[in-house]
C-alpha cells in the first residue's frame, strides 16, 4: 500500500510539474496556480492516507480548510515580518528567537482548538495519522523542490553537457 501512495504521490508531482511547465507566467496569478495545484496533492494524498468515508470527507474538507488558512495567515504573518530583517546584533536576534516562539506556540493554539472540531468527524487514530500526513507531505514536497532546484543548478553549472 506505501509503494501505491508514493507512486500515485510521484505521477501526481510529474503531472503537475509537466502541465505546469506549459502555463503561461502571470506574477501573482501563476503563484496562486500553483498553490492550488499543491494544495490539490495534498487533498489527494491526505484522503488516500486517512481513509475517509464519503460523509466524513464531506465534512472534514471545510473544517480543515478553516484550520489550514489560520496556520497560513499565522505563518505568512511571521515570515512577512522578518522577510527582508537580517539579525545582526544580538537585540534582533533575542527579539527573532522570542517571536518565532511566539509563532510556533500559536500554530499549536491552533491545532489544540480545532482537535475537538476534527475529532467529531474523524476517529482519533485518523486525527493521528492526519498529524503524521501533514508532515510526510511537507517532506515529500520539500524533497521534490529540492531536486527540482537541484536539476536547475546542474543545467545551469554545466553548460557544456548540453551540447
Amino acid at each position: 500500500m506505501k509503494k501505491f501512495t508514493t507512486a500515485t504521490l510521484l505521477f501526481l508531482f510529474a503531472a503537475i510539474y509537466g502541465f505546469s511547465q506549459e502555463m503561461p507566467m502571470h506574477g501573482h496569478d501563476d503563484g496562486q496556480h500553483r498553490f492550488e495545484r499543491i494544495h490539490a496533492i495534498k487533498v489527494a494524498y491526505i484522503t488516500d492516507k486517512l481513509h475517509f468515508t464519503s460523509e466524513q470527507s464531506a465534512q472534514f474538507w471545510p473544517v480543515y480548510d478553516k484550520y489550514e488558512q489560520e496556520v497560513r495567515r499565522t505563518r505568512r504573518e511571521f515570515f512577512d515580518k522578518y522577510k527582508d530583517q537580517h539579525n545582526d546584533d544580538d537585540n534582533a536576534s533575542k527579539q527573532f528567537i522570542d517571536d518565532d516562539l511566539d509563532y510556533q506556540q500559536e500554530v499549536i493554539d491552533i491545532k489544540r482548538r480545532y482537535k475537538d472540531d476534527f475529532l467529531k468527524i474523524i476517529s482519533t487514530q485518523q486525527l493521528a495519522e492526519l498529524y503524521k500526513a501533514e508532515r510526510e507531505f511537507k517532506m515529500l514536497l520539500l524533497k521534490e523542490l529540492n531536486e527540482r532546484h537541484k536539476g536547475r543548478n546542474d543545467n545551469w553549472a554545466k553548460p557544456d553537457d548540453r551540447r
